[in-house]
């Protein structure tokens, strides 16, 4: 294993019931005046919204609130937020939604300190001060409730960048997986391959300790990560057959958490994130698309791309999360099992309803130039395998 530095300092409050017990820890916390940050509107409907506002009341804290955060969220949105946040003169903030609400409230509580976020973000360097953090899931996947990232938006320049810092991990999250119950099937399903991603984009920098000999250097890491992706297919299995299994939800919210809190990626090397560059780049230039159906169509096509040039960890992909039978003494056999892996990915993918073209959401050939230069300049392509542009372009014209 490679060295590492672990660090997940977020209190979770998980289970039945917890969202009204997120608010003496806000004011445990010192925050007296909170900007409430929220999506479309379900957190009114599912009863989220009253059972919070009851108990920050109940405990003496004074709100402003900030509606409207869409998926990929955008350095607009951020912009006024941060203005309503100074406005207000808050104190801290609670994002209340899935990912890109947390994101968003995020990048306020950091933006209230900065003279432009836009320009600081793209200094690449981690926050260092902001608002404290607080969240209520209402939507599992990006793991945004438990990590120190926010990835946001500038419309105008097609770019869809991060921003880092443990200033940023929220202090304390509330996650009550029964509010999830009435949530579409497709969101539920893009979400849960959203968090699969995650995982696997970790995963794939396992690497052999001796070829042929079946043991990967990183050998803990791998069972934990596979434990995760194999409880993320079995909970979306029975979600799909019943939405209110509350066992299911919780299971696949507790994963999710896993996913990108950087227990998955401990001891390899940072993983390799090569499909997150493409989809931010694809999301970036069309904004409608939402990310985890966005990385369904195209972690696939990665996965293609690259698996003959490390076909050993494929083949252990294959083998411990889809069954698919290897011997890997036998080279023949591993490159066929890696193969299998991928379609058995794509068609889990498939079987979840996620769409498996780009030209779905309008994205025609003309396009990729544009997306291939964002993604290059987001990050370097390939830890595991380095793309050239050749092989980005046949990323994406692959699944048109």
């Amino acid at each position: 294993m490679d060295n590492f530095t672990y660090c997940a300092p977020t209190r979770i409050l998980f289970g039945k019931g917890t969202i009204p017990a997120i608010a003496p820890h806000i004011s445990a916390h010192g925050v007296q005046r909170l900007l409430l940050v929220f999506g479309g509107g379900s957190a009114r409907r599912n009863g989220v919204y009253d059972a919070l506002t009851a108990a920050l009341r109940a405990a003496g804290i004074l709100w402003d609130e900030f509606w409207g955060v869409k998926p990929n969220p955008s350095l607009e949105q951020v912009n006024a937020g941060i203005a309503k946040a100074r406005a207000f003169g808050a104190q801290g903030v609670l994002a209340v939604g899935g990912g890109s609400v947390i994101d968003c409230g995020k990048a306020i509580a950091a933006g209230v300190h900065l003279d432009d976020y836009w320009t600081f973000v793209e200094t690449r360097k981690p926050a260092e001060r902001a608002l404290p953090v607080f969240a209520v899931l209402t939507l599992s996947g990006t793991s945004s409730e438990m990590n120190d990232k926010a990835v946001i938006t500038n419309e105008a320049e097609a770019k869809k960048w991060s921003i880092g810092g443990q200033c940023l991990a929220p202090k304390v999250t509330a996650i009550d997986p029964q509010v999830q119950a009435t949530l579409p099937w497709s969101l539920t399903a893009s979400s849960g391959i959203d968090a699969m991603t995650h995982v696997m984009e970790n995963y794939f920098r396992g690497r052999p300790a001796t070829a042929g000999n079946g043991f990967f250097r990183e050998e803990t890491q791998l069972q934990i990560n596979e434990a995760l992706l194999r409880s993320i297919v079995l909970s979306l299995n029975a979600l799909q057959k019943d939405s209110a299994s509350y066992d299911a939800r919780a299971n696949l919210a507790w994963a999710a958490c896993w996913g990108l809190n950087g227990m998955s990626v401990a001891g390899l090397s940072s993983g390799d994130w090569t499909s997150h560059a493409l989809e931010h780049a694809l999301s970036g230039l069309f904004p409608h698309i939402p990310h985890g159906a966005g990385l369904a169509v195209l972690f696939p096509s990665w996965m293609e791309e690259v698996y003959p040039f490390a076909p050993d960890i494929f083949a252990r992909f294959a083998r411990n999360v889809w069954a698919i039978s290897c011997n890997p003494a036998d080279p023949a056999s591993v490159l066929e099992a890696a193969q299998k892996g991928v379609a058995a990915t794509r068609a889990a993918f498939s079987g979840w309803g996620a769409p498996d073209n780009l030209s779905h959401w309008g994205v025609r050939e003309e396009h990729i130039p544009v997306m291939m230069q964002n993604a290059y300049s987001y990050r370097a392509l390939g830890r595991l395998v380095p793309l050239n542009e050749e092989q980005v372009t046949r990323i994406y014209k692959r699944v048109l």
